[in-house]
């Protein structure tokens, strides 16, 4: 637990910055102080996977906007509101094998496995003491809702552009598949019309789960992803992330430079500025853009599970 000032208690174990949850002007834009609260507890995840991922030889990347912001603001993008970190195959499996033993409460590794029903080939480190339900994930079936920060898995694709273009139509399909599977109800719903073709995919996606589980189905997923992965081509593609809409050059990830990020220092890759300029072009140009996330609900100081229990 830390606080500032003794007026406030997050369940975090970093020590910030005097000031730090105050609301505050950036670029013209507000940063409340309860976005100030979630920034603090994703910093404080971030620093507890930093140290897992030193102790065991793992490497990491600041991915997306978290890239953007390290880069651009050297910190978070005034209106940003999560953290986003991605790393090779190889590492995401040693991450997976040690995970269990090394994210002790209130730190949860979530995968679609240790937690089913998480739709994503990659996985997030929750804080369990924490409460954050946004809207795209309101009715998701999975258990813990803490506060996370997403990590997504770097895999090699295929450098023909038409095998490419057929892996990533493949892997959208399966995904769609995953998520009817999984939230069923949520998107078919009593009385409401539905295309032929998205009734079809619904009721083929509930066979399959029935027939191989939920569990398999997410573990075939991943296998998918990775088919590439031993034939190490000069791509990659963190596939998870709109269904590999970014591919980039292996050696633009060829080793990592740290660069400050609020009060702390985090791992980009050595060809920022490529991956940068595939994903928003003129990066230094500010543009809004409204975060993918919206929280519904977000309390840094209650556990998910008191909320749940309300529901």
């Amino acid at each position: 637990m830390t606080g500032e000032g003794g007026a406030l208690l997050l369940p975090i174990k970093i020590e910030l910055p005097d000031g730090f949850l105050d609301e505050e002007v950036r670029c013209g834009y507000t940063v409340s102080a309860e976005m100030k609260k979630l920034w603090a507890v994703e910093l404080d995840l971030l620093v507890e996977f930093d140290r897992v991922c030193r102790e065991h030889g793992i490497t990491y990347f600041a991915d997306s906007g978290t890239l953007l912001g390290a880069v651009r603001h050297k910190g978070f993008i005034p209106w940003d509101d999560d953290i986003d970190v991605a790393m090779f195959r190889e590492d995401y499996r040693k991450l997976v094998r040690i995970a269990g033993q090394e994210f002790q409460h209130p730190y949860f590794f979530q995968t679609p496995y240790s937690d089913p029903g998480l739709v994503m080939g990659g996985s997030r480190l929750r804080n369990s003491d924490t409460t954050l339900i946004s809207d795209f994930e309101n009715h998701r079936p999975y258990q813990n809702k803490g506060c996370f920060i997403d990590i997504f898995v770097l895999d090699y694709v295929p450098e023909r552009a038409a095998a490419l273009k057929t892996t990533k139509l493949f892997l959208k399909g399966y995904w769609r598949i995953l998520r009817y599977a999984s939230y069923y109800e949520h998107y078919f719903r009593p009385g409401k019309t539905y295309s032929v073709k998205r009734r079809l995919l619904g009721r083929f996606s509930l066979i399959l789960k029935c027939i191989f589980g939920i569990t398999n189905l997410s573990r075939s997923y991943e296998k998918c992803c990775s088919r590439w992965s031993e034939s190490h081509t000069e791509k990659i593609s963190p596939l998870e992330a709109e269904r590999g809409k970014y591919t980039y050059q292996k050696d633009w990830y060829n080793s990592a430079a740290w660069v400050p990020f609020e009060h702390i220092s985090i791992p980009v890759p050595n060809g920022y500025h490529e991956v940068l300029s595939s994903m928003f072009g003129e990066y230094m140009v500010m543009k809004r853009i409204s975060t993918l996330h919206r929280p519904l609900l977000f309390d840094a100081e209650t556990p998910y599970s008191e909320y749940s229990r309300k529901r």
